[in-house]
């Protein structure tokens, strides 16, 4: 079995997964994140197979919705898939340790050592964390979820934006948790170049949300 049809079951499998997927972690989401890691690559020039196979499974068994040994779990699927033999071992490794160490938990609090095309796959994912599709994911994600947009809870006052706390369970207050942090965490130069514009946008949009808020506009 060739890269090309390894990469196609994996494909299909995950497709099939992910269409109906309301939280922001769809297939079109996977399809960004692929057009990502293409665009940081053209200049990276890591394994397009290992990087590819990479962002089509890094969703699969995510934190955020799977509370098991993800390493396992990804090799039961590649060899459920029948192509756990025809990948070889340091591909394997590469692309397992990747997809269980890339997401927002496993890195933020302490640093996992990732290979190049985990490097790159993670930059690919964050960037669709950042910007107008970040901002339409994360509101996706509360609502899937079950998080308020957003609650002052100051005594009736409105709080400052400077004063979300972690842990209010809102979706503004993921902005502040986690995606105004992306922009210093990125590895490559490219996803650097691109994360700051998405990073300013975001930026753009909480101040204009918070003027609305205060009714100042």
């Amino acid at each position: 079995m060739d890269k090309e049809e390894i990469l196609n079951k994996i494909k299909r499998y995950v497709k099939e997964v992910c269409k109906n997927d309301s939280s922001g972690h769809d297939w079109w989401h996977i399809q960004r994140v692929y057009n990502n890691a293409m665009l940081i690559n053209q200049k990276e020039g890591a394994n397009e197979f290992v990087l590819t196979a990479i962002v089509l499974m890094h969703d699969l068994y995510d934190h955020k919705f799977y509370d098991g040994n993800i390493e396992e779990k990804l090799e039961e699927l590649l060899k459920q898939l029948q192509v756990y033999e025809y990948i070889s071992e340091e591909y394997r490794k590469n692309i397992i340790n990747s997809c269980a160490n890339l997401g927002f938990s496993s890195n933020f609090s302490v640093k996992k050592e990732l290979s190049q095309e985990g490097k790159i796959a993670q930059d690919a994912d964050r960037l669709d964390a950042l910007g107008a599709i970040g901002i339409a994911r994360t509101f996706a994600y509360g609502g899937k979820k079950g998080k308020l947009i957003y609650n002052p809870n100051n005594n009736g006052l409105v709080e400052e934006k400077e004063y979300v706390q972690k842990g209010s369970k809102t979706s503004i207050s993921h902005f502040y948790d986690k995606l105004l942090k992306i922009k210093d965490s990125i590895n490559t130069d490219t996803a650097k170049e691109i994360s700051i514009k998405r990073h300013k946008f975001m930026e753009d949009f909480l101040n204009e949300f918070f003027d609305e808020w205060n009714g100042e506009k």
